[in-house]
């Protein structure tokens, strides 16, 4: 049953995974036109079913990370629900999960017990802190590997009065998604080359490390003798408080003149910040800069000095809010949201997918599943009799 529409038509996913990480690689993959197969464990299925706004039972957010997809219910711990999922991956192209090391062993469904019989196989393991090392066996969730990783220390700026913060977004669990995601399409194209399936090994704290160092590692990168310090390029990045509101904006070669002359700056008419390198190599005076650009701002409503500021040719933008994203005129001319009608959680607002493709156009796929939805039709196609089926359900296999 795999689609019609996108780049990854064709392609059978079998979805282990729970939670965000997981979950948002595959809805990516269905987003794409791939056949994703999501095999949750009775009772309740992936935690986020329940979690965040819902409606009849039914999470907004578990939709989204899930929609596209097929939900199976197997229960992993009987020789049916095994027997069943074995089934299914003969049938794959990729197998993705997040478990640790030891459960994929002891089920049998480890790399090495499946290379042989599905050569062809793209195993995706997920993991926390990495397969092997003194952490390896931790639990471990976005804000944990936040603070790990340096992210909520890489946030002590101006806004948080110099303190650690957390984003408050789950930020590592979708880099760790979009890193696997785009892991998954490599290893595809490799075998579209000959190259056979292979095992592709991903933890969050990876994933973390090399989103957050190129631009935050500031003086870890040169090592040795001769290394010049210069600010980190998120560094130059702050808020400007207005009248009436916040904003951000800075100036570019090209802008920033215009701007020292519409704010008043008298340190930015230093001739030594006239390009971005010497802005970059003179960090003292640019704080001496962004001092009197706060202070002329706070003087000036936020609208008509944001559009006095893009008038310069500055990048600008004024702090919103998401729903101010609903009905902003440039989000609905590139249609970046839209309305859909879930059969039990009624109407969601949605992003579309990020990427669109002109040869191989998306679809609008199809709702995120209830759990257990898709169970006899999937075992159906894999060869299963309905009296199999009754017996398998009332011996507890399909939960």
């Amino acid at each position: 049953m795999s689609t019609t529409a996108g780049p990854l038509r064709g392609i059978r996913v079998i979805d282990l995974s729970t939670i965000v990480a997981g979950p948002m690689a595959t809805q990516i993959m269905a987003d794409q036109g791939a056949e994703v197969i999501k095999v949750e464990a009775p009772p309740r299925g992936d935690g986020t079913r329940h979690l965040g706004p819902c409606r009849n039972g039914y999470g907004a957010a578990f939709h989204i990370y899930n929609r596209g997809k097929r939900s199976v219910v197997l229960d992993l711990k009987t020789p049916d629900g095994i027997e069943a999922l074995r089934k299914l991956i003969a049938t794959a192209d990729v197998l993705l999960h997040n478990y640790r090391p030891k459960v994929t062993a002891r089920l049998g469904i480890d790399y090495p017990s499946l290379a042989a019989d599905h050569p062809h196989l793209v195993y995706v393991a997920i993991s926390g802190f990495g397969e092997e090392g003194p952490l390896a066996d931790r639990p471990a969730f976005d804000h944990i590997m936040q603070c790990y990783t340096g992210f909520a220390s890489a946030q002590a700026t101006q806004g948080s009065g110099g303190k650690p913060a957390l984003a408050a977004n789950i930020v590592c669990d979708k880099l760790t998604a979009l890193t696997a995601s785009q892991a998954v399409t490599a290893a595809l194209l490799a075998r579209a080359r000959g190259d056979g399936g292979q095992e592709v090994k991903l933890s969050m704290l990876g994933a973390a490390i090399a989103f957050l160092w190129p631009d935050a590692a500031g003086s870890l990168h040169l090592q040795g003798e001769g290394a010049e310090w210069r600010p980190n390029l998120a560094d130059r990045v702050r808020l400007y408080h207005f009248r009436n509101g916040s904003g951000t904006f800075n100036g570019t070669d090209a802008s920033f003149a215009k701007l020292v002359e519409l704010l008043d700056s008298e340190t930015g008419r230093d001739p030594r910040l006239v390009n971005a390198a010497g802005r970059s190599a003179h960090p003292e005076l640019m704080k001496l800069v962004d001092a009197e650009w706060a202070e002329a701002t706070a003087k000036l409503d936020v609208d008509e000095g944001l559009e006095a500021i893009a008038a310069t040719g500055a990048p600008c933008a004024k702090v919103r809010s998401l729903s101010d994203l609903v009905g902003d005129p440039q989000v609905d001319a590139m249609g970046y949201l839209r309305l859909v009608d879930h059969p039990v959680a009624g109407l969601i607002r949605e992003p579309v997918p990020a990427a669109s493709f002109s040869a191989t156009p998306l679809d609008e796929g199809t709702p995120g599943p209830t759990l257990g939805q898709h169970t006899d039709e999937v075992l159906a196609e894999l060869g299963y009799e309905p009296d199999k089926v009754s017996a398998m359900r009332e011996a507890g296999a399909l939960g």
